[in-house]
C-alpha cells in the first residue's frame, strides 16, 4: 500500500455528524418525495449536464443548438463519447468499487475508441501545480494501491464526497494515461455519486481556477477544498432533481 495514501488525516474514520450525512438525509427526502419515477428520470437528465460538462471542461466548444438537442434526447454526435463513458460508468457504479479495467473503459470510450486503453509508457507533463507525477512503471502500481484503498474499508466508510475527492486529486497525480486524464477524473466523479445513489455530478467551466487550486491543495494533504466543492455539486444535483419548491436542504 503507498504511504501516500490517505490524502487526509483520518480518511476511513467514519464521521458522527457533517455535511456527508446532511446530504445522504436530503437525498432520502428528495427521493421519497419525488417517487421512484421522477427519482430515476431527474438523475437520467442530469447525465447530459455531467456530459455536457465534461466536454466544456477539456475544451471541446458546444453550442447551445447541440445542448438543448441533447437535453432532449436528440442524436448529437459531439455527445456520444461522454454520454457513452457516462453508461459504462453508470453500470459499474452497482458494484460500488472502480477497477482498473473499468477507468481503461471509461478512458477508451470516452475518446471514441475501441476496447480499454493502455497505461502510458512515457514520462508526461504534469497539469496542475504540485503533482508528483508516477513515472510510466510506477503507473500500475500507484493506481492499484489508489483503488485497493477506496475499494477497502476505510474508502468504503467514507461519504460520497471525501470518497470522491480523495480518487479525483490522487488518479490525477498519477496521470494512467499520455492524454484526458482530467476528462477520465471528472467522469468518475458520477461513478461514486452513483455508487451511493446520488444523482450525476460535475464541475462547471467556470470552476476551473477554484479546481486548479483545490487538486494542488490536495496533493499537499489537504482535501478539504476539493471535498467541499463536491459537496456543493452534490446538492446542486438533488436541487435539480427535486425541482422547484421541493425538499429544501
Amino acid at each position: 500500500m503507498s504511504e501516500a495514501l490517505p490524502l487526509h488525516p483520518g480518511a476511513g474514520t467514519p464521521r458522527p455528524q457533517g455535511p456527508g450525512q446532511e446530504i445522504r438525509a436530503r437525498r432520502d427526502r428528495i427521493r421519497e418525495e419525488a417517487g421512484s419515477e421522477r427519482w430515476r428520470s431527474g438523475r437520467e437528465a442530469l447525465v447530459v449536464e455531467a456530459a455536457r460538462a465534461t466536454l466544456q471542461l477539456t475544451g471541446t466548444a458546444l453550442t447551445d443548438e447541440e445542448i438543448q438537442a441533447a437535453r432532449r434526447g436528440a442524436p448529437t454526435p459531439v455527445f456520444g463519447p461522454a454520454l457513452g463513458a457516462l453508461g459504462l460508468v453508470g453500470r459499474a457504479a452497482a458494484d460500488r468499487d472502480p477497477t482498473e479495467e473499468v477507468i481503461a473503459e471509461v478512458h477508451a470510450v470516452s475518446a471514441g475508441l475501441t476496447g480499454a486503453s493502455p497505461f502510458r509508457t512515457v514520462q508526461i507533463e504534469p497539469q496542475f501545480q504540485g503533482a508528483g507525477l508516477s513515472p510510466p512503471q510506477t503507473v500500475a502500481l500507484r493506481l492499484g494501491n489508489l483503488l485497493e484503498w477506496v475499494s477497502g474499508a476505510s474508502g468504503r466508510d467514507l461519504e460520497t464526497a471525501p470518497r470522491a475527492a480523495l480518487f479525483f486529486a490522487r488518479f490525477l497525480e498519477i496521470s494512467p494515461f499520455e492524454r484526458a486524464n482530467f476528462r477520465v477524473a471528472h467522469l468518475m466523479l458520477t461513478f461514486f455519486a452513483l455508487a451511493d445513489d446520488q444523482p450525476p455530478i460535475w464541475f462547471e467551466v467556470g470552476d476551473a481556477p477554484g479546481i486548479r487550486e483545490d487538486v494542488s491543495r490536495a496533493f499537499r494533504f489537504d482535501t478539504a477544498p476539493l471535498t467541499e466543492r463536491i459537496e456543493r455539486s452534490l446538492h446542486r444535483s438533488l436541487e435539480r432533481v427535486a425541482g422547484p419548491g421541493a425538499v429544501s436542504g
